[in-house]
């Protein structure tokens, strides 16, 4: 064989390989897509979670001070609409599902939230397309029948693996939600509210429910929903609760967390389960973005952030347009200026549920004016919002005191007053406790977590174990709110006077608010 016929062979040999490629190509074109598809099949499922939490009928945008005291607009649940509805747009053309949920306490602590009890704020979770919410303890805020009634609007579910009637101990709502993804993975949403809800509103409210410990709740239903995909608790419990459940339950995807009204950023962590949080009142909205095994059905957290919610955000028109309504359907006395202060007013929930403020000591000293108590206490978690300096409205107090709360006096005797105090004392900075109390006509000294020197009025005269005090309080106090139990069979007379129909009678009596802080309450 010659040279040039050993290259036209080697030519041949070449085509034919071409060829035969191209046969098995053609002949197996069928199998092409099939090939794309099992990569497809392969790849992990995706889904975006957003949450938020406490947004306690701050449905409107409201000022707030940044880290360098400038006065800056926050919030409004318009503007988180049209951040849901860009999230969910943008995931739509990528094929990925978005799930909105929240973290509970949707009532209390506006104006619009105490005149319309909550259902502007269910109407718009419709429209915005909430996919569950937990149940937070303000929920019963406005009575048992209300919760109900709420729950009945609301195109969502309402969760909670613990809250149960008394009388069946049937729980009171679905305790989870179950999400399809796809290949038969499901993500379950858990539902836990926290044992406060008993003692942190008005005991009538809840008469007809228990809870459950929650850590027991959660793992029941984790273990019946874990084979089918991965579970997220959705919780309105203190941070210490979510915790023990995270170490109860390793397996958890991640907590969302409420009810602390704090921004877990960076985020928290228990037995290697994240735990999320979103601040309060529509501040933030919180993202997670999902990635879920198909095999295994195993998800993990691949990105997380929370968006602020600034007043560069545009408005959603049409939730703008709903809440507008509903705004202007107040009353136009809420815009009465009533008065001026001059001074802020610290109700920052950092400060007043740990130390003494000038807004506790304003409170309770128009508490024991009124009553002409030798004593007035007011319990921290009674106040909502600081007041600024400047013009006051009656909108101003019904932020900062969302809660009528009928005026009460007690008789106590100096050691069971004692007790009080040392309850009131118990908590942490961290705690945020609600029960922490301002004082009015005694002045206290603390180390650590103990009480170790009262003294009464004026002349500053030491407690006297034996002798039995007026106490002015609050009709929620009067009946054991916040686990002051002590009070509920104590010689009590009721005044028929909400203490905040009386903080607004007192401002425009006044004219001018000159509050101060006074070392009432010295921590040592």
């Amino acid at each position: 064989m010659n040279a040039r016929e050993g290259t036209m062979k080697r030519i041949n040999v070449a085509w034919t390989f071409v060829i035969l490629v191209l046969v098995i190509v053609f002949v197996t074109g069928g199998c092409g897509p099939k090939r794309v598809q099992l990569v497809s099949q392969a790849a992990p499922l995706k889904v975006t979670v957003l949450f938020f939490n406490d947004i306690h009928g701050y449905l409107l945008p409201f000022h707030m001070k940044n880290d360098r005291g400038e006065k800056v607009e926050v919030g409004g649940i318009a503007r988180m609409a049209h951040l849901i509805k860009e999230i969910r747009s943008e995931n739509r053309r990528r094929g990925i599902p978005t799930l909105v949920l929240v973290a509970g306490d949707i009532l209390q602590g506006t104006p619009m939230s105490t005149v319309f009890k909550g259902k502007p704020d269910v109407e718009i979770f419709n429209r915005i397309g909430v996919d569950v919410m937990t149940v937070g303890n303000h929920e019963f805020d406005f009575g048992f029948e209300n919760f109900l009634t709420l729950k009945d609007m609301a195109r969502f579910p309402m969760i909670s693996s613990n809250i149960v009637l008394r009388d069946t101990g049937q729980r009171l709502c679905p305790a989870s939600a179950e999400f399809e993804l796809g290949d038969h993975i499901k993500l379950t949403v858990v539902g836990a509210t926290t044992q406060e809800l008993l003692v942190s509103t008005t005991p009538a409210n809840v008469v007809k429910v228990d809870v459950m410990d929650s850590v027991e709740t959660v793992a029941g239903i984790y273990d019946r929903a874990k084979d089918r995909g991965p579970v997220i608790l959705l919780s309105h419990n203190r941070h210490q609760t979510d915790r023990a459940i995270a170490e109860a339950v390793p397996g958890l995807l991640a907590v969302i967390a409420g009810h602390d009204q704090i921004l877990f950023s960076p985020h928290r962590e228990a037995a290697r389960v994240p735990i999320f949080e979103a601040f309060e009142k529509g501040k933030y909205l919180g993202r997670l973005d999902i990635e879920i095994d198909r095999k295994s059905r195993k998800g993990r957290i691949c990105a997380w952030n929370y968006i602020p919610v600034s007043a560069d955000i545009p408005l959603d028109p049409e939730i703008g347009d709903w809440v507008a309504g509903y705004a202007s359907r107040l009353d136009d006395k809420f815009k009465e200026v009533i008065g001026h202060s001059e001074a802020f007013l610290d109700g920052e929930r950092e400060r007043i549920r740990y130390e003494e403020t000038n807004l506790g000591n304003f409170i309770a000293d128009i508490l024991r004016e009124y009553t002409s108590a030798d004593i007035a206490l007011i319990n921290a978690g009674t106040l909502r919002a600081s007041i600024d300096q400047g013009p006051v409205t009656v909108e101003n107090v019904f932020n900062a005191m969302p809660y009528p709360n009928e005026i009460v006096t007690v008789k106590l005797s100096g050691r069971d007053l004692m007790e009080v105090l040392n309850r009131s004392v118990r908590g942490s900075r961290e705690d945020e406790d609600g029960g922490f109390m301002h004082v009015s006509g005694i002045r206290i000294t603390i180390s650590g977590r103990r009480i170790t020197e009262v003294v009464v009025g004026a002349e500053r005269v030491p407690l006297n174990p034996e002798r039995i005090y007026t106490v002015g309080i609050t009709e929620f106090i009067a009946t054991g709110g916040d686990g002051y139990e002590i009070f509920k069979d104590k010689p009590q007379i009721l005044t028929g006077l909400p203490l905040r129909e009386l903080l607004v009678d007192t401002i425009r009596a006044r004219k001018t608010i000159a509050a101060k802080k006074e070392g009432r309450i010295v921590r040592r």
